[in-house]
């Protein structure tokens, strides 16, 4: 196995991510309530420029990804989840360096947005 080195390489990693959550019991209803079926494409394209920037310095992806995620119905279970499917992701198809930083990232962007979210819900505590 390789690391991730290219654009394919974040595409792969992208569309088998969302294959995994559009069938997840638990994270599928989530995304499928907020991404209507015509709009997925535009949603992955966002995500490759996303991991791109995040991961080859492709400076691809300009936004606040913050804000479209905020109002969400979701909690720490949906994050702990989202969190799995996408190392469970990442370890079948890469080794390395870079597979490791996304798995990283990955844990970082959903701990900042669990604690935004139950801070705005007025929840502090324990996450």
């Amino acid at each position: 196995m390789q690391d991730i080195v290219n654009s394919h390489d974040i595409q792969q990693m992208v569309d088998t991510f969302y294959a995994k959550i559009q069938q997840d019991e638990l994270l599928g209803p989530v995304f499928a309530e907020r991404i209507a079926p015509e709009a997925w494409s535009a949603h992955l394209q966002t995500m490759y420029r996303f991991w791109g920037t995040q991961l080859l310095g492709e400076k691809e992806y300009f936004g606040a990804p913050y804000a479209k995620h905020r109002t969400l119905p979701v909690g720490k279970e949906h994050f702990d989840r989202w969190l799995l499917l996408f190392n469970e992701t990442v370890d079948e198809l890469f080794r390395g360096p870079r597979a490791s930083t996304a798995k990283v990232k990955a844990a970082s962007i959903g701990q900042v947005f669990l604690s935004k979210i139950l801070f705005e819900r007025g929840m502090r505590g324990n996450i």
